[in-house]
């Protein structure tokens, strides 16, 4: 069982290779989340549906390996590096802010892995929901070894499995893609959406990335560290997400949800099947169960991380139940609102870490970060003419957004206005 909780981690204790990062997100990213989005590219050409999904997984996988190049510079997780650039204090928003989004990811794969069980075994969604949140606790308490070895090993299984569920709605669908495409139709607006959540669900990796690479050695390599963290995640997201896609197109009824018509395309397979969904949220959960437990000893240090484990687990177990009748638009509604706080925070910790060469300061951080937390503001600020919050019931559509046809990118916008801002202010202290 792991012994450290957010605690630096001291040379001795450093161990592994970047290629970890590799089968990590690998195997994280091979999970029911993602084939579910499959369900979101329905109405689109299949050209349109192909850049969707390279150019969201690519600029949402760099994100995340960008992050991820942290942790073995520090030997801290994310939420305790990002001290460094906010402060003790104007950190605790964003530790809050990830808590909350790791129980919503939490709850989201205890859902749809529950639905799936549900269906193979007859169990009632409740039993299958407390099967997989025990087997998550189980995972997020022994912790970081634990869930590496665990991941490569799925990794291997899930890369199967969904292979093979991509082959098999393939050849089901048969001339059902022509069909398809003669109906589908090009929509600025949803396009844009549909690059928004592929780009959202990897992009929410980010506050996560260091919790997994900061045993790596000091010494180890940035770049790699980038790009195999950024090729898992990417390769996997991908590689789900068309399996999702396939299995809509075969099953032709948009009105069944991701699991449902992944039973009725697998047929006497269905098991084998419906097996993958539920061993992918487990992977994707390990991550969450653990990262939120970190995030909240970030909070509040006194907890003890077995508690924190106890505690989310409780949390995203009731929110499951609660949450499960109307899961459509809950899904959506969460991924979409991620973006909002999540991308003008990577921008700032992109810059100081990549601009402004921040490798220190955070046992000793003030309890406020002027820099950081300005840079942070200038960019929230600088998205909002960009947003469209009609899809959560808000009517405001930004005017640019107006301009744009409803097309939201505030997320691109706020990343983007966040790093030129810090790196404005570095550039500027250091003449």
């Amino acid at each position: 069982m792991e012994r450290l909780g957010i605690e630096h981690v001291e040379e001795e204790r450093r161990h592994g290779l970047p290629f970890s990062a590799f089968t990590l997100w690998f195997g994280a990213n091979l999970t029911i989340a993602d084939f579910a989005l499959g369900s979101l590219f329905f109405g689109l050409p299949l050209s349109s549906v192909a850049v969707a999904i390279v150019l969201g997984n690519i600029l949402g996988g760099v994100l995340v390996g960008l992050m991820a190049a942290m942790g073995p510079t520090f030997g801290y997780p994310q939420m305790m590096i990002s001290r460094a650039v906010m402060g003790r204090s104007g950190n605790v928003p964003f530790a809050l802010a990830n808590w909350v989004s790791t129980v919503g990811w939490f709850t989201v794969n205890i859902i749809l892995g529950g639905y799936a069980i549900e269906l193979a075994f007859g169990l009632p969604f409740y039993a299958a929901a407390a099967v997989m949140v025990v087997v998550d606790i189980a995972l997020a308490t022994y912790g970081h070894d634990i869930i590496h070895a665990f991941e490569k090993a799925m990794s291997v299984v899930l890369g199967v499995m969904f292979g093979a569920i991509a082959l098999m709605a393939y050849l089901k669908a048969g001339t059902g893609f022509a069909a398809y495409e003669a109906g589908a139709s090009f929509d600025a607006y949803f396009w844009v959406l549909v690059v928004a959540v592929v780009f959202s669900y990897l992009m929410s990796w980010s506050p996560y990335a260091s919790d997994y690479s900061r045993y790596l050695p000091r010494g180890a390599s940035k770049l790699r560290v980038v790009a195999f963290t950024a090729a898992g995640g990417a390769v996997a997201s991908a590689w789900a997400e068309v399996a999702g896609f396939f299995v809509y197109v075969a099953a032709n009824n948009t009105h069944l949800n991701a699991v449902a018509a992944l039973a009725q395309v697998s047929g006497g397979y269905s098991v084998f099947a419906l097996m993958a969904i539920v061993l992918g949220a487990v992977a994707a959960d390990a991550l969450n169960l653990y990262t939120n437990s970190l995030s909240a000893l970030v909070l509040y240090g006194k907890a003890g991380r077995a508690r924190t484990v106890l505690v989310a687990g409780g949390v995203g177990f009731a929110l499951a139940l609660a949450a499960s009748s109307s899961f459509g638009s809950f899904y959506q509604n969460f991924l979409l609102t991620l973006d909002y706080w999540i991308t003008p925070w990577i921008g700032v910790m992109v810059a100081a870490f990549f601009v402004k060469k921040v490798r220190s300061g955070v046992e000793g951080a003030p309890p406020f970060v002027a820099s950081g937390l300005g840079a942070y503001a200038l960019g929230m600020l600088a998205s909002v003419p960009f947003m469209n919050l009609s899809s959560y019931g808000v009517s405001y559509v930004g005017p640019v957004a107006s301009l744009m046809g409803g097309a939201d990118v505030s997320y691109f916008v706020g990343a983007i206005v966040a790093f030129l801002a810090y790196s404005a202010i570095a550039i500027r202290q250091k003449t």
